[in-house]
């Protein structure tokens, strides 16, 4: 079958929100044909899969995902390279460097999930949400379960480059997640307030202070007293998430959790 006219995953989004005006009748014979003509297929290597999702990973695409597994550090989350006391902090943790409660991550900001976050954050393709929020589901259950969360809240762009990339990811990915774990999100109450430059290639001390005062909390009332589960799309150095922890316990959160697609980490 000639693939090479297969809807992306914005077509079929649209094909998606007509079927709802259908009888049921008439949605069912839609999704079973459009299924026939054009058969899903995965978001990492292209080929065909069994699922009425709009884009997801096939099993040979998810045993590539390089996944973050125990034993890693109890707070930030951070991989150790070699068997720990589960107790055992990193350095970064042992020393108060992070603002957040707890932090978990996916995956390591590699090879097939460093592809499939560029493809969706620069790329535009952002039907990829779906699979990148199917990845998030189980470290944001852990901390959902554990905690008690109450709401999700992305880490926000500034309106510039909003304006620039046309979507927020990490707002794209916290509709899916919330929808997943069935848990409200909230864009609103979090806002980047100062342009900051891209954090790639800044050291540490750098990404401090280009993120430093670029956020504020537009509605306290929204967030105080509350379990929030902060979520963005890549963590690196921590420092982005550490200025929104920071004002989001200043607006009177309870606590704030941290959850990632991905997290860099060194080799």
């Amino acid at each position: 079958m000639d693939t090479d006219h297969a809807p992306t995953g914005p077509v079929r989004a649209q094909i998606h929100q007509w079927s709802q005006r259908l009888p049921a009748l008439a949605t069912r014979i839609l999704k079973e044909l459009v299924a026939f003509i054009y058969p899903p297929t995965c978001a990492g290597c292209g080929c065909p899969v069994a699922s009425e999702l709009e884009a997801t990973l096939c099993l040979g695409c998810q045993g590539q995902l390089d996944l973050i597994r125990k034993p890693y550090c109890p707070v930030c989350g951070l991989p150790f390279s070699v068997e720990i006391s589960s107790t055992h902090l990193c350095g970064d943790c042992l020393t108060d460097q992070h603002q957040f409660h707890r932090a978990r991550a996916t995956g390591r900001y590699r090879g097939l999930l460093r592809d499939i976050i560029h493809r969706f954050k620069y790329g535009g393709q952002t039907f990829l949400a779906r699979p990148l929020a199917q990845i998030l589901v189980a470290p944001a259950m852990e901390l959902a379960h554990h905690y008690d969360v109450d709401l999700i809240i992305p880490v926000p762009l500034h309106p510039k480059r909003l304006r620039q990339r046309g979507f927020n990811q990490a707002a794209l990915l916290a509709t899916d997640l919330g929808s997943a774990l069935g848990i409200s999100v909230d864009y609103s109450s979090l806002k980047r307030t100062r342009w900051t430059d891209p954090q790639t290639g800044l050291s540490r001390r750098q990404r401090q202070m280009n993120v430093k005062g670029a956020f504020s909390v537009a509605r306290p009332e929204k967030v105080n007293a509350r379990s929030v589960l902060l979520l963005d799309d890549v963590i690196t150095t921590g420092e982005t998430v550490n200025q929104c922890t920071r004002v989001l316990r200043d607006g009177g959160a309870r606590l704030v959790l941290v959850v990632a697609a991905a997290r860099t980490v060194a080799m």
